[in-house]
């Protein structure tokens, strides 16, 4: 594994340390590959897009290990425990006192190094844009930042604590218990084991009482709603005796 991949792996699964250092953040176009390729006629696009191609495959890992450092993290406005913002795949959910934002938000580029990550994204919200902007992360695992102009209540936000508590399942009932074999311990693990990763500050998921059942498939598929500001909800798959939760 290279320096890079390490990077972002510590930032999504805390193991270790992640080394970055970032510039102010700033609203920017999106960067354009022609500076790169040489200015000859008949060669030039050839050569674009093959940097383009090459890119991208870098630019869809980074990307991905980016996402999954800030979903897996709880993020709070330094000095202001009542503002946060919690990540999702294509959107993020800004709190406050006043209430909760939410802006989607599309990738177009992604860059990082040895001190610096960043991804290159076309936000929208309430239902103006898309505006391109940059969110970077920043600092050491314990102390990270992350941070954005396009962030509607506060320009950072630094990494906060996630919830102590162990997470709490609530209102399974029969007949579902049954439909899962009884095994409500090891759903109760799979639902905590996801939501310490992946959505740190919920302590409850709440079984909304609806079951899809696929017979032929032998799947049993329940939906829950965790008590985090971001209200996320998950799905969670029964299926060959063992369970498989997204979100």
């Amino acid at each position: 594994m290279d320096r890079k991949n390490k990077v972002f792996v510590a930032a999504a699964i805390g193991a270790a340390a992640i080394l970055v250092a970032s510039s102010v953040v700033r609203c920017a176009a999106t960067r354009t590959v022609e500076s790169a390729v040489p200015d000859t006629p008949g060669a030039s696009q050839q050569a674009a897009e093959e940097q383009e191609t090459e890119g991208g495959k870098m630019d869809s890992d980074t990307v991905q290990k980016a996402i999954e450092a800030l979903r897996s993290h709880a993020w709070q406005a330094e000095g202001d425990a009542s503002k946060t913002v919690a990540f999702r795949d294509g959107s993020f959910v800004e709190s406050d006192s006043a209430g909760v934002k939410v802006t989607a938000f599309e990738v177009t580029g992604a860059s990082e190094d040895d001190d610096h990550a960043s991804l290159d994204v076309e936000m929208t919200r309430d239902g103006s844009g898309p505006f391109a902007c940059i969110i970077a992360i920043d600092g050491r695992e314990g102390s990270l930042t992350v941070s954005s102009d396009g962030f509607a209540n506060a320009s950072r936000y630094v990494q906060g604590n996630g919830s102590k508590e162990p997470v709490s399942v609530e209102g399974v009932t029969e007949p579902y218990t049954t439909l899962i074999d009884g095994k409500d311990e090891e759903l109760e693990a799979a639902i905590a084991s996801y939501c310490r990763d992946r959505v740190p500050t919920a302590t409850r998921a709440t079984f909304d009482g609806e079951v899809y059942l696929d017979i032929a498939n032998g799947r049993v598929t329940a939906t829950y709603h965790c008590n985090d500001k971001a209200a996320t909800i998950l799905s969670v798959r029964y299926s060959d005796g063992a369970f498989t939760v997204s979100g």
